[in-house]
């Protein structure tokens, strides 16, 4: 219960930031952007039927080359937890419990706009380097298989300014990974697919440089 008081007055302080009067004017240019989101996976195709959805973490930067343009780096990992086919999991690792998590380092171009004080919408894509970890637990330990592919990503964002250098930030990114079609790599074995895809669904909150 001790920490309902901390949620209210955390709260109440977003409130205040929010309500305050006109912040200055500020310009991607030139300017940094730090932040870090958390948030969900929504699978498509048969790496939904195989994996489902998921949770998901990302670091990302914004470096602003115009005050409309800039670079966007991202790390992230997209956690799609345990297998649904035994079956599969049995033929291939010899083991009923397989689990999916993709780490991925994205480098894309952003499109900023204003819109008013506090908003600011973006869109952005690039391409992306995934690693595909397949965790085979056992006991204590965990054995790792994993498989390097390329692929491309596109996003739509909102940042809404809460101070000075504060902002929120919603977003949604759809990955398409090249995955082929060698029967060692995980993803074609379960998916028999040499694509996949997966929407990355997040909130969280930006620092920025400057003034």
């Amino acid at each position: 219960m001790r920490i309902a008081p901390v949620i209210a007055a955390a709260l109440s302080f977003v409130s205040v930031i929010a309500s305050s009067g006109p912040l200055p004017a500020q310009e991607l240019k030139g300017r940094e952007l730090l932040g870090v989101r958390l948030g969900g996976l929504a699978a498509t195709g048969s790496l939904n039927t195989e994996f489902g959805g998921g949770s998901e973490i990302e670091l990302h930067f914004i470096h602003g080359i115009t005050n409309s343009w800039g670079v966007d780096v991202s790390l992230s990992s997209h956690n799609f937890g345990e297998a649904k086919d035994r079956d599969k999991n049995v033929l291939y690792f010899d083991r009923t419990d397989v689990k999916l998590q993709i780490f991925s380092i994205a480098a894309g171009v952003i499109y900023y706009k204003k819109i008013g004080e506090r908003w600011r919408p973006t869109v952005e894509g690039g391409p992306g380097l995934y690693s595909v970890n397949t965790i085979l637990p056992s006991g204590f330990y965990e054995a790792q298989k994993t498989d390097n592919h390329f692929g491309i990503y596109g996003g739509l964002g909102l940042l809404y300014r809460l101070a000075k250098t504060v902002q929120l930030n919603a977003n949604v990114k759809y990955h398409f990974v090249f995955v082929g079609s060698d029967i060692e790599d995980t993803l074609y074995f379960y998916t028999e697919e040499s694509t996949a895809g997966f929407f990355q669904i997040a909130v969280g909150i930006m620092v920025n440089s400057g003034g």
